[in-house]
């Protein structure tokens, strides 16, 4: 891995970082908030690749683990991780690795093929890594865990789709990004 691989990392790290600047949304059904990050790991992912976007996301949770106050609304530490987000933040490594190597191995990259992978890696997977453990970390049943899940679906996916509309203009503008 070259200086410019690094560049890429940290440089991402930092967009994502940045957009934990934007205030959470409290739902009042749900102890984990709506927030502007979760769209980070998806465009990271489609942009980087599976290594790169994985790492750079893998930095930025290990950022937020030495109390960094990276997430939206200022919070940082490992008890964080811990919390009912966590397995939302632990999804988002997930989510850059699935989405990066998916769309790495594409042939073609439509808005529709990027777009449903997005769906389905960037938020499929995110809300089953973070339903599961917040059932595990709340003591509610799985079910509800997957209930609460569900007012997150519209905003979701206008982040997929924005994130689709980005990564795809970074790729025709750069690429060799």
């Amino acid at each position: 891995m070259g200086i410019r691989d690094l560049t890429k990392i940290s440089m991402m790290t930092a967009v994502m970082a940045v957009l934990g600047a934007i205030p959470p949304i409290p739902l009042p059904i749900s102890p984990v908030p709506i927030t502007a990050q979760s769209i980070a790991p998806m465009i990271i992912g489609g942009l980087l690749g599976a290594k790169r976007g994985f790492l750079a996301v893998v930095l930025f949770v290990f950022l937020v683990a030495c109390s960094l106050p990276l997430l939206a609304g200022g919070r940082g530490g490992v008890g964080v991780l811990f919390g009912p987000s966590g397995g939302y933040i632990i999804g988002w490594m997930l989510v850059a690795l699935s989405v990066g190597y998916v769309v790495q191995k594409m042939k073609k990259r439509t808005f529709l093929n990027v777009f449903c992978v997005n769906l389905l890696f960037g938020l499929g997977l995110l809300y089953i890594c973070g339903a599961s453990y917040l059932a595990a970390t709340t003591g509610v049943s799985i079910k509800e865990a997957f209930g609460m899940t569900l007012a997150f679906i519209p905003g979701d996916v206008l982040k997929a789709i924005l994130a689709t509309f980005i990564t795809l203009r970074v790729l025709r503008a750069v690429p060799t990004i």
